[in-house]
């Protein structure tokens, strides 16, 4: 009967949960595509008319923001993160669901503070005016950004626990 409930939940969630990352995804290919250009422009206008682009380095840094933050929730969709199974593979598999389930609440648990930090990192930068030396760009975006893109994992942590609960319930005690 749980599991009945949590599988008219889990794929809703989930659908929405690829769709929101694969959209984010395009902005990470951006934020790649950013850093490629300033580089580029960077060194031909050091190399060739000895003008190199002014902030470079922070415009590199803060296009990395954007290509790593939203490629976190697509890559954990896509099961390219570390795990280690090797020892998990020889316990029951009802067993495995619950440390699934237990594992995967407390990265729901990690990337909620990492949401709420971020978010009031953000707050702190915005009110105290903190601005790239060279660049002059407003830091707090890039802090609420990183907010913004932990939703997704937030997310996609949560269908795990709610698939391996699912899982766990529908194997019964073994």
């Amino acid at each position: 009967m749980i599991g009945m409930k949590f599988g008219n939940l889990i794929e809703p969630l989930d659908t929405f949960t690829r769709w929101f990352s694969s959209h984010l995804e395009w902005v990470g290919v951006i934020g790649i595509i950013l850093m490629f250009l300033v580089n580029l422009i960077d060194v031909i206008g050091a190399k060739l008319f000895l003008w190199p682009v002014p902030g470079a380095t922070e415009v590199i840094s803060f296009s990395q923001i954007l290509a790593i933050a939203p490629a976190i929730a697509f890559t954990l969709l896509l099961n390219r993160h570390i795990r280690v199974e090797f020892i998990l593979m020889r316990f029951p598999k009802r067993m495995r669901e619950v440390m699934n389930s237990f594992t995967s609440l407390l990265s729901l648990v990690t990337f909620v503070l990492i949401l709420w930090q971020s978010f009031v990192y953000g707050q702190s930068l915005q009110k105290a005016g903190e601005i790239g030396s060279t660049s002059h760009i407003p830091f707090y975006p890039f802090a609420y950004f990183i907010a913004f893109c932990s939703i997704p994992v937030c997310l996609a942590f949560l269908v795990e626990v709610l698939k391996s609960l699912s899982e766990a319930v529908k194997n019964g005690p073994r």
